[in-house]
């Protein structure tokens, strides 16, 4: 199981590196974020909502907690697989706090 959170918060990482080339506003990074959810198949309820748990992915990171707990909360809050959680808290990080990304 943990290789499989591993490969998807890499694989978010990679997707990210690759579309966010030049620094993007918020908007744009925003954009990006749910471009890269959506070409991973992963749902969720709304636009709104995803840039929020995605920002709350990053203020649990930077208060400290690991990716791990982030992946484990999505899931708990979310109907989401602990895999797609990983891949959802991967690019996250990658979006919104690139230092916390692995």
């Amino acid at each position: 199981m943990r290789r499989i959170f591993v490969s998807s918060i890499a694989a978010a990482g990679v997707a990210l590196a690759t579309m966010l080339a030049a620094p993007a506003n918020a908007d744009e990074a925003d954009d990006v974020f749910l471009s890269v959810l959506d070409d991973e198949g992963i749902v969720y309820p709304s636009p709104v909502d995803a840039v929020k748990a995605g920002l709350a992915v990053c203020d649990m990171l930077l208060a400290g907690n690991s990716l791990m707990d982030a992946t484990e909360e999505v899931a708990a809050e979310t109907t989401l697989s602990l895999e797609d959680s990983g891949f959802f808290v991967g690019a996250a990080a990658a979006t919104y706090c690139p230092s916390e990304s692995p």
